[in-house]
């Protein structure tokens, strides 16, 4: 374990090196704050609500959900990965100590801890500038099984990226996968518009896939727009495909090291 945190804690330094990409990051909550106020500020034109939302509560879903969006880093873990594959340069986590899967988890954990205290102040500073509605839930245990769905939803994240990157192994080129994912992602997990706009059909399948609960369902019970029961059923949903993720991309990892020369093409 002593190991791991040593891993967290060393990628926590590195972005006080590099903090102009934190920078970025701050720039892209208020880049997707403009485009919310822009975009529903048409949509509100001569409404009341929308789907149960008033114009700042749906803004302060913003402000939440691009919090989430930019803590999550896990979308350079299948590039990373998929880059040191082909160059050679992966085998590095090979001979190291640790085991490989769980050094990316503690690697992204690190790194996510230092954009959250940052954009945080960001995601605040757009809350009162934009004039978002700050409606937290009273529910304390609501609040609680929203926090522990974020730390679910950011390790199977990071175990589902590390599944596309390790497919280098047996694809030359993953480049489908990554603009696949990449095009669907930010839409299920709520980035773009609140899920309950969507029909009652489409909401109830995605209840059941793990995507939905990353970032929408956390911030639903946040705001105090969902039952404790459904974040309960949310956070099962969540736990059990990351670990269903983690032993899948584990397996598949172990199948595939063994095709690994250790030299770039």
């Amino acid at each position: 374990m002593r190991k791991y945190w040593a891993v967290v804690k060393h990628c926590f330094r590195i972005q006080l090196v590099y903090r102009a990409e934190v920078a970025l990051n701050a720039l892209e909550i208020i880049g997707r704050m403009l485009f919310a106020r822009l975009l529903w500020g048409a949509v509100f034109a001569g409404r009341e609500s929308v789907g149960g939302f008033t114009l700042p509560a749906m803004l302060f879903y913003y402000v939440l959900s691009s919090f989430l969006s930019s803590i999550d880093i896990s979308g350079g873990v299948s590039g990373e990965i998929s880059a040191r594959i082909r160059d050679g340069t992966f085998s590095q986590f090979m001979v190291v100590p640790t085991n490989t899967q769980a050094h990316f988890i503690t690697q992204n954990l690190g790194t996510s801890a230092f954009y959250a205290l940052f954009t945080g102040l960001v995601a605040g500073f757009c809350a009162l500038i934009f004039k978002a509605e700050l409606l937290f839930s009273p529910d304390i245990a609501a609040i609680i099984c929203a926090l522990l769905m974020i730390a679910f939803g950011l390790v199977f994240m990071v175990c589902y990226h590390f599944f596309i990157g390790i497919l280098t192994f047996k694809f030359q080129d993953i480049g489908f996968f990554l603009h696949l994912q990449m095009a669907v992602l930010e839409f299920v997990t709520g980035g773009v518009i609140p899920l309950v706009l969507l029909p009652e059909s489409v909401i109830q399948a995605l209840r059941f896939l793990p995507f939905t609960h990353v970032v929408y369902t956390p911030v639903m019970l946040l705001i105090g727009r969902t039952s404790l029961a459904e974040g309960l059923w949310s956070l099962a949903v969540l736990a059990a495909w990351t670990a269903a993720m983690a032993a899948i991309s584990r397996f598949v990892f172990n199948r595939l090291r063994i095709k690994y020369d250790g030299v770039g093409i």
